[in-house]
């Protein structure tokens, strides 16, 4: 095995170690999706409220300050529940956090009603697997007032009585509840003081109307809790629902590459110091280089798994929750985890043929050694299962021949796949054995029947392109070593035009405007 060979093993290894953290934290991202859209295509369910429908909601000029701030509590009340539950899908919990409108209406212990449309005394409730409340967890949230002083002053107003009353938590915001818990301590202490003189003059009305200040406050204290959402988290995401989603999308896959950078870290070093310490056994290197090189591999594996858990756990939530059903079963396979490192690769290998290093016929070639094909039996063997499993390999040559070409050699390196995996894990009796290796072989005829299909149209394809790739590759060069960001971004965009693609931004100042707007960014 050559040092290339050993390099990529060690990739799928990390890429393997990966999956486990990719689905986590990817099913972690899907809630903030989520969250965003109101709809949840993997459980069938729509919300009755989401960032964008509340974005939307209309506002009244005369007092829009106001009625951003109402409708930033519903934003914050959305913001919680994903929050929640993608926490709690990391911490492998099967409870999940809901907005009481968009529960069916229970009946907890002490009898009161929780959930339905329009709850008066509940925002959010924990639910347990089989849909019943977790008793004990409902509450209502109140990002009421502009700063602290004045959150802990609307607290105490006579129309939350209702609250207090039923000893209902309240949930506040998270920069706020510290200063109005200081708030509450501080009124309480000098309440305590105005009581007591009170008493020594005999004044029985003054201290029945302290004592009863009193009580609100602390009752008030008392039932605080801390929301996971700022105010100003709350007031962005009401005024832009797309950028507050990325920032939590980003956020949770940063811990899904952190999380993977330290365990890929300690995979790598592992393997490199044993390989390093062979090498100075047999006088290959000196300790010094070794360890150089240890920490060059350290350093390179904690690099590749936290890309590989970043970029996978965002494509896994976003496939998991895809309309299309056959995207989100994929999301339930290594695939995401697998795209990041054989993306990688492809790049690698179209930049070379971009170059005119390699020809159309060995760009293809690589392509399949560098991860089409994995990919390419993960993504069809979903599809195609079903059929081969049915009615034999024959019936895929229908299927794929309507599909196309490309879609035809994929599955058919699917089939080839599990048909190989059969021979080499099972003991089969000769007779069985014998027809499986006629399948292989004909799912080899059709692999490379496909394969010349898929070059003869990747070379016409190429040829077309390829002048307006060499002359778009070259500028690009030339801007970054010019450093001329507008030059750079303007052969990008020649590029995208040669490709009948219409690009989003062609300078700096266009991309600027673009990530201020609420438009969609398209990769």
């Amino acid at each position: 095995m050559d040092e290339k060979q050993k390099k990529e093993l060690e990739k799928k290894a990390l890429e393997g170690a990966a999956v486990e953290v990719v689905e986590r934290y990817g099913s972690a991202v899907k809630e903030h999706l989520v969250a965003f859209s109101g709809q949840d295509n993997e459980l069938g369910k729509e919300a009755t409220r989401s960032l964008k429908s509340i974005a939307e909601s209309k506002v009244n000029d005369s007092f829009k300050d106001q009625n951003i701030k109402q409708q930033a509590g519903f934003s914050a009340e959305v913001k919680s529940v994903a929050k929640d539950n993608a926490d709690k899908i990391i911490r492998g919990s099967e409870k999940r956090t809901s907005r009481t409108d968009d529960v069916a209406k229970q009946v907890d212990s002490t009898g009161r009603s929780i959930g339905g449309t329009n709850d008066q005394l509940f925002d959010l409730v924990e639910m347990n697997g089989d849909g019943t409340i977790v008793e004990g967890t409902a509450r209502q949230l109140k990002f009421v007032g502009g700063d602290a002083k004045s959150c802990a002053e609307k607290l105490l107003d006579k129309k939350y009585d209702k609250y207090r009353d039923s000893d209902v938590p309240i949930e506040i915001p998270k920069d706020f509840y510290d200063k109005v818990q200081a708030e509450y301590a501080d009124r309480i202490c000098k309440l305590d003081e105005r009581i007591q003189k009170a008493k020594v003059k005999g004044d029985t009305e003054l201290v029945a109307k302290l004592e009863k200040q009193r009580d609100i406050v602390e009752t008030t204290s008392k039932n605080l809790k801390q929301s996971n959402v700022t105010n100003e988290e709350a007031i962005f995401a009401r005024k832009h629902p797309k950028l507050s989603t990325a920032k939590d999308v980003i956020k949770t896959a940063n811990k899904a590459g952190l999380k993977q950078a330290g365990i890929g870290a300690a995979m790598s070093g592992s393997i490199s110091i044993i390989k390093n310490f062979v090498a100075c056994v047999k006088g290959e290197k000196n300790p010094q280089d070794a360890a150089i090189e240890v920490a060059k591999d350290t350093g390179t594996g904690a690099a590749f798994s936290y890309a590989t858990a970043f970029s996978g756990a965002v494509v896994k939530g976003t496939m998991q929750n895809a309309s299309s059903e056959y995207i989100r079963s994929l999301s339930k396979t290594s695939l995401p985890a697998q795209m990041v490192s054989t993306t990688v690769n492809v790049g690698k290998v179209m930049a070379r043929f971009i170059k005119g290093e390699i020809t159309g016929t060995e760009c293809i070639v690589q392509l399949g050694e560098d991860g089409f094909g994995e990919l390419g039996a993960a993504m069809y063997a979903t599809a195609f299962t079903t059929v081969v499993k049915g009615v034999g390999s024959r019936a895929l040559t229908v299927v794929a021949g309507a599909a196309g070409s490309t879609i035809g050699y994929m599955a058919a390196v699917a089939v080839y796949q599990e048909l190989k995996t059969s021979l080499v894990e099972y003991q089969l009796a000769v007779k069985e054995r014998k027809r499986i290796e006629a399948e292989c072989e004909e799912a080899v005829a059709m692999i490379r029947e496909y394969r010349e299909q898929m070059i003869a149209a990747y070379e016409q394809s190429f040829t077309e392109y390829l002048e307006a790739f060499r002359n778009g590759v070259d500028a690009m060069d030339t801007t970054m070593i010019e450093e001329d960001v507008n030059g750079f971004l303007g052969a990008n965009a020649q590029i995208q035009i040669a490709l009948g693609r219409k690009p989003q931004f062609c300078t700096q100042e266009e991309f600027d405007d673009l990530m201020l707007s609420d438009e969609s960014f398209k990769l």
